[in-house]
């Protein structure tokens, strides 16, 4: 009698052990862990008439370390005029590459490859030591207004510094070009200007 005891309570540990690793496995399959960022606004730095893009702009740098994994990140970039991608340029070994992602669905767009001439001495950067696009992107609307929306945006070192510069418009008559510093969230310029019809 004590041995069928034991057994059943056995069997009941492994039953609720399978249902709650049941149920973890369901929620991750429909999403209740997703990491990606939620940021959904129009323009936005991961804008997308989707409630959740593919790709965010890590993912696009983790597709390019997968086709490139020894490359070192040189600057990346996100255009959302017409179909949504990012590009994520750097160097691997004596080569200059570029790697084209589409955000909806995560899609390698086009890649290259080819040879530089030049030196690549302080044209990286490490994605992990710079602040986001979100926070970068509320800092130059705070400076230029909320009328703007963002509809390119590019990281990339410049001099001494590694630079956010988001290309902004109202849709209305109004362009914006606004510098932000990559690591303290400074904005640095930020240039208002109507547009000529």
């Amino acid at each position: 009698m004590k041995n069928v005891k034991k057994l059943s309570k056995v069997l009941c540990a492994l039953g609720v052990s399978t249902v709650l690793l049941a149920g973890a496995v369901s929620a991750a399959n429909h999403g209740a862990y997703n990491n990606r960022s939620n940021w959904d606004g129009v323009g936005s730095v991961t804008p997308s008439n989707q409630q959740n893009p593919s790709v965010d702009y890590m993912g696009a740098v983790t597709t390019f370390h997968q086709y490139f994994p020894n490359a070192t990140v040189k600057s990346i970039s996100y255009d959302a005029k017409h179909n949504p991608y990012y590009e994520v340029e750097g160097f691997s070994g004596n080569r200059e590459v570029e790697l084209k992602v589409d955000e909806a669905s995560g899609q390698v767009i086009s890649k290259e490859a080819k040879k530089y001439g030049s030196s690549k001495s302080n044209k990286t950067f490490n994605v992990q030591n710079i602040i986001i696009p979100e926070v970068a992107e509320t800092k130059a609307i705070e400076k230029v207004g909320s009328d703007f929306q963002t509809m390119e945006w590019t990281v990339e070192r410049e001099g001494g510094r590694i630079v956010y510069e988001f290309d902004m418009t109202t849709g209305g008559g109004k362009n914006a070009e606004v510098k932000v510093d990559a690591t303290s969230g400074q904005v640095l310029s930020a240039k208002v200007k109507n547009t000529k019809y």
